[in-house]
């Protein structure tokens, strides 16, 4: 029976085969028909559309005159006589027309097939071409639009050529564009096809006889094959019965392992279960087996898994990925009848078991394994956070700053916006660490982190870089302005006073900023360019903010350069001391010096004590210095007197981190005994900014030096937070009135007023005043009018060697 069936299967087989070959050669038989109809059609078409166009352009060009005679020419009609002559030629198997639904020839009507093809192409506008078979003939379809040429013949009335108009008085309409017919080549059936058909139906002849020759060779085949089967099919029952105790003995195997796993194990079918093991029943904390079977899947599982989806409706999707593949694992949340949730890693694999398609599925429970992994997670967040901020303030530190930096960077060079970095560093943030300790130090650090953040929007990031330095990173702006004004409204922020303890504290910032993409498009230029324009800032008086600008680059890299040759400037002599005149301003008689420290670099030349004491601050260097000048000054100011002459008072500017020092007054005795040098010569300069930090720690040394016989005087007086009570418990001498407010005196009537202050307050005090930057005689003039003891500056007299003050002293200069 076997043999036969194959026989049959054989025959249909190859019967298939040969029906297929029949189809595919039917197929490509027409196929190829239509392939050369087509190109023959359009290669007509073309050349009508050629002809149409060169006609049109002859006559349009003006080449042929248009009138009565020539007006048989045009395509409208030429063509027509042209299609008929040729459709005579090719016996009537080609025909050719050129028509519309409006034309001006009556031989040019389309028929109801061509006005269906004219609808079809105006509501199909993209369309060029159509090939329709209909009945026993192939039509090439081709719209005819109308074109700039056109339109002398097929326009408006008013645009028609005039011996148109007169012939016909009318015109269509048409603009560019439309629609005014269509081209329709007709081709009929040609006769080679249908000697292709005949050479097929040969061909199909002797393939059926091929065919039933291979049964009649099949045939035979088949009933020897058929004793053959009768042995073989002996030998396949004693291997069978063999492999079926063997696949008996496998099962009693399996079974035993499928009770003992560590593992739980369940078989599905349909999405029911319908077996499990005991460790099953242990894991969902139920009794027995039948009372796990017995319970709907939903009721295993809590309502939703951990990323939120519902149980019932994800265990159904895992089934059917399971089901498609060779195994599939996942992780899920099952409940137990005590309420509780276990994670369990689950392994599906799909399988026959007793000709079933089943499910088999394997839980292996990792709950402590899940609750490892979320501890490692906790931890490993809580060090990324602490790596990448700020233990003091909890911004985000430089580390993260950099990596923030860079990703707003590349996301803004995807938009057309900007991208500002703001660079802000506080002003004489050292100083309130030196005088009241680095506890209330941070304590301002905080404070101001806290500000900072209250000013910015919350797509921006804040970040604190180390030490007194924040950076602000402004995303989406669309022009500069947008930067000046967040820098506005932070210095407005930060000048509002703190109360740190007991300490009523004033603060100010420089800002620098550097804008992406105008400055550059690289993270660390933008980070260079914003820090340049900060110390710009810096330099312009503080309390400001500067945009980068290339000149500041130079001024960064002469700051590093001063830097880097500070310490050897001491070690190889460089600095030199300069003497300011200051006279009396009633009588103008000379009555002291004020010592200025000038630094002749061996490479950049002369630098000012403006451009390098910050940077010696910053560095501790101040102390060393400060005690060169001390030294040197003594000493000069000493051998004038030692020689006869008359230097008056010596003024010398000291930094407060030399006055607090232990060391200060060994150091200053040591240096007026060692050069000759007597108390009453000199005179100490402090600024009021830093002695008003922390006037009580001062108040004692100040009255130590007083009763040495040494003059106070205070500095810049008038750019501080001067207390009263605390100027008339200070034992100053003096007080210096800073040059930004005698500075275009008397055109600055709010600096008159302030300076006019300045000196009815001092005369009420008795002390004295000093004024400096007096360049004009206008302000020497106001200052005197008012009182002011003394004055100095380039009206009186500039900056002089030791040599040019020695030849003034001596009656030379």
């Amino acid at each position: 029976m076997k043999n036969i069936n194959l026989f049959i299967v054989l025959s249909l087989l190859v019967l298939g085969m040969l029906g297929y070959k029949v189809y595919e050669y039917d197929r490509q038989m027409k196929l190829t028909q239509k392939t050369i109809l087509q190109t023959e059609i359009r290669t007509l078409a073309e050349f009508i559309d050629a002809f149409r166009i060169t006609y049109q352009d002859i006559l349009e060009q003006g080449h042929i005159d248009i009138n009565e005679t020539t007006l048989e020419l045009l395509p409208v009609k030429s063509l027509s006589s042209i299609s008929r002559s040729f459709s005579e030629k090719v016996k009537e198997e080609i025909s050719i027309r050129s028509v519309s639904d409006q034309p001006r020839n009556p031989q040019g009507m389309a028929n109801p097939f061509e006005l269906e093809m004219i609808r079809y192409f105006r509501e199909h506008p993209e369309k060029n071409e159509i090939f329709v078979k209909r009945e026993d003939a192939y039509h090439y379809v081709k719209p005819l639009k109308i074109r700039q040429s056109c339109i002398k013949c097929h326009g408006e009335k008013e645009e028609v050529l005039p011996v148109i108009r007169e012939h016909y008085q009318t015109g269509f309409g048409y603009k560019v564009g439309d629609v005014r017919g269509v081209l329709n080549i007709q081709i009929k059936d040609r006769g080679y096809f249908i000697l292709m058909y005949e050479d097929f139906q040969d061909m199909l002849a002797g393939s059926i006889v091929v065919y039933l020759i291979f049964l009649l060779i099949i045939g035979i085949l088949v009933a020897r094959m058929r004793d053959d089967n009768e042995a073989y099919a002996d030998r396949l029952r004693e291997e069978i019965q063999s492999k079926t105790r063997k696949l008996a003995k496998q099962k009693d195997i399996f079974e035993t392992l499928y009770e003992k796993s560590s593992d739980g194990i369940v078989i599905l079918e349909k999405g029911k279960l319908v077996r499990c093991n005991q460790k099953i029943v242990d894991m969902l904390a139920y009794d027995s087996k039948e009372e796990v079977l017995n319970l709907h899947p939903s009721k295993l599982s809590p309502p939703c898994q951990p990323d939120g989806r519902d149980s019932y409706k994800k265990a159904e999707e895992m089934v059917e990925i399971a089901r498609h593949s060779k195994m599939y694992q996942f992780e899920w949340v099952f409940r137990k009848s005590t309420g509780e949730d276990f994670f369990a890693e689950v392994t599906m694999t799909p399988m026959e078991l007793d000709d079933r398609k089943v499910i088999y599925v394997i839980w292996k429970d990792i709950t402590e394994k899940k609750k490892t992994q979320e501890k490692l997670l906790e931890q490993k967040d809580v060090l990324e956070y602490q790596a990448n901020h700020d233990p003091l303030t909890d911004l985000p530190n430089r580390q993260y700053f950099n990596h923030r930096l860079q990703q707003e960077i590349d996301d803004t060079r995807k938009s057309d916006k900007q991208l500002a970095l703001f660079f802000i560093d506080l002003d004489n943030f050292k100083q309130i660490n030196d005088s009241l300790g680095h506890h209330v130090g941070d304590r301002v650090l905080v404070v101001v982190s806290e500000r900072l953040k209250a000013t910015i929007r919350k797509r921006d990031t804040l970040a604190r870089l180390g030490g007194d330095e924040f950076t602000i990173i402004m995303k989406d702006i669309t022009k500069m302005g947008d930067a000046a004004v967040l820098a506005k409204h932070i210095q407005e922020t930060l000048t509002q006073p703190l109360q740190i303890e007991d300490h009523s504290l004033y603060i100010s910032c420089s800002i620098g900023i550097s804008f992406y993409p105008q400055d550059s498009d690289r993270a660390n230029d933008l980070i260079s360019y914003a820090d340049a324009a900060m110390y710009k800032a810096k330099e312009e008086g503080r309390s400001n903010y500067q945009f980068y600008s290339y000149e500041l680059t130079e001024l960064a890299m002469e700051r590093v350069v001063l830097q880097s040759n500070l310490r050897e400037a001491l070690k190889h002599h460089e600095f030199s001391l300069l003497y300011l005149p200051q006279v009396n301003a009633a009588t103008m008689e000379y009555v002291g010096i004020e010592a200025l420290i000038r630094w002749n670099h061996r490479e950049i030349g002369v630098v000012s004590a403006d451009r390098f004491i910050p940077i010696a601050e910053e560095s501790g260097l101040i102390i060393e210095i400060d005690q060169w000048v001390m030294k040197t000054a003594m000493e000069q100011t000493a051998r004038w007197y030692r020689e006869g002459l008359n230097p008056g008072i010596l003024s010398l500017n000291l930094s407060l981190r030399l006055l607090r020092s232990e060391h200060f007054m060994e150091i200053l005795k040591k240096c007026m005994k060692e050069s000759g040098f007597r108390p009453e010569w000199l005179e100490l300069e402090v600024t009021e900014s830093q002695l008003m930090r922390k006037p009580e720690e001062f108040i004692s040394r100040l009255h130590e030096l007083s009763e040495m016989g040494i003059e106070i005087a205070m500095d810049d007086f008038g750019t501080g937070y001067s207390s009263l009570a605390y100027l008339k418990r200070l034992p100053v001498n003096k007080i210096k009135i800073d040059n930004s407010f005698i500075k275009n005196i008397p055109e600055d009537k709010e600096g008159m007023a302030i300076v006019e202050a300045m000196l009815a307050l001092a005369k009420t005090l008795n002390i004295d005043t000093i004024a400096e930057g007096v360049e004009t005689e206008e302000e020497l003039a106001f200052l005197r009018e008012h009182h002011c003891t003394y004055v100095q500056g380039y009206y009186i007299g500039k900056p002089m060697s030791a040599g040019e003050i020695e030849g003034k002293l001596s009656g030379e200069g």
